[in-house]
């Protein structure tokens, strides 16, 4: 047996420092998961377990967050916890499923039959009670991804050029834009906002996962490329319009994604 931790069993087979046999890391299986749960220590050993068992993972520590990820990669499964600090876990167990074809796994501590039956009428694909195993619960994944098929994939027209966010490339038939890195995250930021205004502040923390283009002016610097690149993309003016004093927007009707 594994040791319980927050919820979750170690990777070692037992508690003490000698006696435990490790779980040896899986050839990756390519599934990509995301874990929302928002106790720290929690939601890093599930990631971790599941790593081990040859899935890709990233993790979420709140609602808000998982909407985020959702929106900037594609991925085949959800693991969620219920009891998340900014919105409800049923009612974005709920949203999820009206959204997307995602698989969704909760895993809680609500052991009891009327969160069970709630959950599982919204559309969850399955519910585990902490502490869970890795290995059961890689397993379940795996089964749950098979039954589903794969996502479809992710695209968005923008004029003549089409955003495919999994692939990260925009393309107008056998013509690729050629976006860094940096512009397509801005890009992907904006197409998210479906026509409202993004912040300055906002596109700065996009950028920041990019070494190098963390400077305030790099935001208009890299605005500046992206209408440069997608010149012809907006239907009348440029495609990516200035609001004066506050951020951008894009200027042409985006479909929700």
């Amino acid at each position: 047996m594994g040791c319980k931790q927050d919820g979750v069993r170690t990777l070692q087979g037992g508690c003490g420092a000698s006696g435990g046999v490790e779980i040896q890391a899986i050839a990756s299986s390519g599934i990509r998961v995301l874990v929302v749960e928002d106790e720290d220590l929690t939601r890093q050993a599930i990631a971790l377990g599941l790593r081990h068992h040859g899935l890709v993972v990233v993790e979420a520590a709140d609602g808000a967050a998982c909407l985020t990820q959702l929106k900037r990669a594609a991925f085949d499964l959800v693991v969620l916890d219920l009891g998340l600090p900014d919105l409800d876990g049923i009612r974005l167990a709920a949203e999820l499923r009206h959204r997307s074809r995602l698989g969704l796994i909760v895993v809680t501590r609500r052991a009891a039959v009327e969160a069970r039956i709630e959950a599982l009428d919204i559309g969850a694909d399955d519910y585990l009670v902490k502490p869970v195993d890795y290995a059961e619960l890689a397993a379940r994944i795996r089964s749950v991804v098979r039954r589903r098929g794969p996502p479809p994939r992710r695209q968005l027209p923008l004029g003549p050029w089409t955003i495919d966010f999994d692939a990260r490339t925009v393309t107008c038939g056998d013509l690729d834009a050629g976006l860094t890195r940096g512009e397509f995250d801005i890009l992907a930021r904006l197409a998210d906002a479906e026509g409202r205004v993004v912040s300055r502040d906002d596109l700065l923390e996009v950028m920041s996962r990019n070494p190098g283009e963390t400077d305030p002016r790099s935001v208009d610097m890299l605005v500046s490329r992206i209408r440069r690149k997608l010149a012809g993309a907006a239907p009348q003016g440029e495609l990516v319009a200035t609001a004066p004093g506050y951020g951008y927007r894009l200027n042409i009707a985006a479909p929700e994604i």
